[in-house]
């Protein structure tokens, strides 16, 4: 037989217009905004924090766009992300574009084009 585990749910408006207590250790999930907040006991809805990570607070952490205005045979990029990115390198056209990538560090690396180009770079 199969097990079925369903947490508490409601939207975020109806959620904030209840305002309810939710027990210690009970989940409450927002259906329209995928956020959830876990009940301590005696504090009301409003009043709690949301649980888990934010992907926008996420995304700076895993990636980096470094634009590249003026145009140069060698991009020099500082992205401190502590790891060596994937590289991906558009023209202002859209196009992708291929350089030699080189990580000089875990935050830094080169990129070098057989000619002079500006663009953006995006690093993840």
């Amino acid at each position: 037989m199969a097990v079925q585990i369903q947490l508490r749910n409601d939207t975020a408006a109806n959620w904030t217009s209840a305002n309810p207590t939710l027990a210690a250790g009970e989940v409450g999930v927002e259906i329209d905004t995928n956020k959830m907040k876990l009940g301590v006991g005696n504090v009301a809805w409003n009043d709690l924090p949301y649980t888990g990570v934010d992907s926008e607070e996420l995304i700076p952490l895993v990636s980096y766009t470094h634009t590249q205005g003026e145009s140069s045979t060698t991009w020099s990029i500082a992205h401190n992300l502590g790891f060596y990115p994937s590289v991906t390198v558009f023209l202002s056209s859209g196009d992708v574009v291929e350089g030699a990538i080189s990580h000089t560090d875990a935050n830094n690396l080169t990129i070098t084009f057989s000619s002079a180009i500006a663009g953006t770079a995006y690093l993840s």
